[in-house]
Parts: structure tokens; sequence; C-alpha cells
């Protein structure tokens, strides 16, 4: 089975079992406990792509991962 780019796009899911908030690539916004940015990406130069993350209970996408994002990992 062949994986579509479409599956690692954020998505809403309702009851989601992998939410964004538990998601290791996850920053949360300090201002909006709600919302938080997904740093899971990489451009082709090797910097962080960030994506807006609207509702952190309720985002989730195909390259979720529980845990903490080490410091080696974000830099």
């Amino acid at each position: 089975m062949s994986t579509t780019v479409d599956e690692y796009m954020m998505h809403q899911e309702a009851g989601t079992k992998k939410p964004c908030q538990s998601c290791k690539w996850q920053i949360a916004d300090p201002t909006n406990p709600l919302r938080g940015q997904c740093t899971v990406n990489r451009n082709k130069m090797g910097g962080v792509w960030k994506r807006w993350v609207t509702d952190v209970n309720t985002m989730t996408c195909a390259k979720h991962e529980e845990g903490k994002l080490s410091f080696r990992e974000h830099v």
C-alpha cells in the first residue's frame, strides 16, 4: 500500500487517540493552550518548517509520535 502526501497533512479528527497535544513534534502556544505549532517537517536545507495547530485536542496526522522533543531533534 502506498502512502500519499495527504496522509501526512494535519486534519481534524473528533475523538482521535493521537492528538497533537500528546505528540512530541508539537510546541504549545504560550498564550493559548488550545493552539500550537507542529515542527515535524523540515525543508530541503534542513530548516524546520512549522505549521500552526488550530486545536491540539482534535488535530492529528500520520506522523504522530508520543513523547517529548529532544534538543538534538529540535536543532
